[in-house]
């Protein structure tokens, strides 16, 4: 894979009432890997205020990362099997998340780039959610 890929990063939740909600991100990124590490690094900006937030993905075959500073910042990781506790700061606060990974998966085929995360996410000590988080990169 070259050095700037077109990366789409999908999140998927299901709460415990059974309400799904899905966003999707595609942008333009910076990757680089090392040994077993696929990093990618990306700016997005939200469409209605334009504010920005810096973002740096790390993905490997024991765990996967997502660091994010700007408008919003957390640093969010995530190894299968482990329950693991970040803070989500937003301009309206702080809120605590308690994430256990039940699954990481990757590939790559030819130069192409897929990721997928599947875990609980716990707000706040209320009930959990169904999420995950599908990374894909190509060459642009």
């Amino acid at each position: 894979m070259g050095r700037e890929v077109w990366l789409t990063v999908t999140g998927e939740q299901k709460d415990a009432d059974g309400r799904k909600d899905r966003n999707s991100t595609q942008c333009r990124a910076w990757y680089e890997k090392r040994e077993d590490l696929h990093i990618f690094e990306y700016r997005e900006r939200d469409p209605q205020s334009g504010a920005v937030t810096d973002s740096r993905l790390v993905f490997s075959k024991g765990y996967c990362s997502i660091e994010r500073k700007g408008a919003v910042s957390t640093i969010m990781r995530f190894e299968p099997e482990r329950e693991l506790e970040c803070m989500y700061e937003t301009g309206f606060g702080s809120i605590p998340m308690r994430i256990f990974t039940k699954r990481l998966a990757m590939r790559e085929v030819g130069s192409n780039f897929h990721g997928r995360v599947s875990y609980d996410l716990h707000l706040r000590g209320g009930d959990p959610m169904d999420c995950a988080v599908t990374i894909k990169a190509e060459p642009v």
